[in-house]
């Protein structure tokens, strides 16, 4: 009884961002971002509606790790247009401060009486072919990525995957599947995932870190990998 309150407690007071779900959806050639639930351990509505200027980019690469140019959106829904092996966008919806009458989304530089505060940052990675390419980092930011081909494992298999920030392999960093819990990755930024169902899949990252800028006590980093399996 007590977690479940406190879960809910948590959730009412994480921002959005951060309380919620990226993922893409594909049709041919076109990548939708989606924002909300995600279809597992929740209630209500699946998608949410978000602001197309937080989503700050949306990069489509080939299965040897380069910069495919595309057709981009900029209106709601976010997409991108192209055959990509790998899609990839970063949302932010900047700064939050925690008072004692609730949380803002402002920096703690404009929130009087400000107690916390953080600069929130999430990016979803969707594979659906692989290629040498993808077993090192494509982007800067927080990324999990699979150290084998993930279309070739079935449910009951095990995932070796590597999370980097910054493009360096990162210890500690929290890893979840489908929102539970699996561990934190090693000194070397690795961690093993078994996946116990078929179909689409979503590993989650999340990462914080200390930001001296002003605006901001840390950085929260937040990371999905998505892709399928049969």
């Amino acid at each position: 009884m007590f977690r479940a309150l406190y879960l809910v407690l948590l959730a009412a007071a994480a921002p959005p961002l951060l309380a919620h779900d990226l993922w893409i959806e594909r049709d041919g050639l076109l990548h939708t971002l989606s924002f909300g639930h995600a279809g597992y351990g929740h209630d209500g509505e699946r998608k949410l509606k978000y602001k197309a200027d937080t989503v700050k980019q949306a990069r489509c690469y080939t299965a040897s790790g380069q910069i495919l140019k595309t057709e981009t959106g900029r209106h709601y829904p976010i997409t991108l247009k192209g055959d990509c092996a790998v899609s990839w966008f970063l949302v932010s919806t900047g700064y939050w401060s925690k008072t004692a009458y609730g949380t803002r989304n402002q920096p703690k530089s404009e929130t009087p009486g400000a107690l916390d505060s953080w600069l929130a940052q999430k990016s979803v990675k969707r594979i659906d072919r692989w290629g040498e390419g993808l077993s090192t980092p494509l982007t800067q930011e927080l990324e999990l990525v699979p150290q084998t081909d993930p279309a070739n494992l079935k449910a009951g298999d095990k995932l070796p995957l590597a999370v980097y920030f910054q493009g360096k392999p990162t210890a500690g960093v929290s890893v979840d599947y489908f929102g539970k819990h699996q561990g934190v990755t090693s000194a070397e930024g690795s961690l093993d995932i078994r996946l116990n169902k078929v179909g689409n899949q979503l590993i989650q990252a999340s990462l914080k870190r200390p930001l001296n800028d002003g605006k901001a006590d840390r950085a929260v980093h937040a990371s999905t990998l998505q892709f399928e399996i049969r």
